[in-house]
């Protein structure tokens, strides 16, 4: 297979389901940039993960990935690779991502941005695992990794997402949700793993596992933007008169108050946010000053 084609198939699935959650960011949405610098900080994150996986593996079990593949593996060492391997390191390596570069920016600033940006990290950890599988085992595999593996990366670490958003906005009791939602995201990562890997009619449990965690992931994006600090914050952008100065809303044609037309007058007067009267660039979305979304 052509690793043009390798690439495509195996990034389109987290490109579509990034998109898919960013356009739930309305109320602020975050910068693309950064978006897609902690998408490819997930990629790079990868590599290291990847070769403390398989130094872990190599110390305790050097033939355990042949037995696992060939299906003659033990429950403990499936439980082993499993949970430690993979949920621990794997769950760690993107929430290092997300802590130790785009947590800081004035960019985060509210709960969903933590479900973006854990989305952001996830999806590229999981697009450049992607290309791995496929080149193992052939371009069929996307057809379960992508609707299947691939989400699943990002409804794992929502967990610790969400609460990475919480505690931007300093939600009580947030610090300590952060290290329960990095737990759970480990164990319920680890659980998917095992699951598959057992082999055997607990195989199926993972469907319910699945679909819990994809509605806790809808609920988490139904619930953030209640708890934005910007939720209800929508300005007028303004600008005045020059003919009596009121201050009037910049897309009008005609002066509320002197009825003066403002056709002529050109798109370069000063503009104004209408919730706190910050002075403003006409182009703007949102106010600099208090961070309403400015409604045109």
């Amino acid at each position: 297979m052509q690793y043009a084609v390798v690439i495509i198939l195996a990034f389109a699935p987290g490109i579509f389901w990034l998109w898919v959650v960013y356009r739930r960011d309305r109320l602020r949405p975050e910068p693309r940039h950064l978006v897609v610098r902690t998408f490819l900080w997930g990629i790079l994150v990868a590599f290291p993960v990847s070769g403390l996986e398989s130094l872990l593996i190599f110390l305790v079990e050097p033939e355990a990935m042949d037995l696992l593949q060939s299906g003659s593996v033990s429950f403990g060492t499936a439980a082993y690779i499993s949970f430690v391997v993979a949920g621990i390191t794997e769950e760690l390596g993107k929430y290092l991502v997300v802590k130790r570069t785009v947590y800081k920016s004035p960019y985060f600033d509210e709960p969903i941005d933590g479900l973006v940006y854990s989305s952001a990290s996830a999806l590229g950890f999981a697009s450049i695992e992607n290309v791995g599988y496929l080149l193992t085992y052939g371009w069929e595999a996307i057809l379960l990794r992508g609707p299947i593996s691939t989400l699943a990366h990002v409804l794992f670490s929502a967990m610790w997402g969400y609460a990475l958003g919480l505690n931007k906005v300093k939600q009580t009791g947030a610090r300590a949700r952060v290290w329960a939602g990095l737990v759970c995201a480990m164990a319920t990562h680890g659980l998917f793993n095992f699951l598959i890997f057992t082999e055997s009619g607990y195989t199926l449990l993972v469907i319910p596992l699945f679909l819990g965690a994809g509605a806790a992931f809808m609920l988490m994006l139904k619930r953030a933007p209640r708890l934005s600090p910007f939720k209800g914050m929508v300005g007028t952008l303004l600008t005045n008169c020059p003919n009596c100065g009121s201050r009037i809303p910049y897309s009008a044609s005609f002066c509320t108050s002197c009825g003066n037309s403002l056709v002529e007058t050109g798109s370069d007067r000063p503009v104004f946010c209408g919730k706190c009267g910050a002075s403003l660039n006409s182009r703007a979305n949102f106010c600099t000053s208090c961070g309403s979304r400015l409604a045109k």
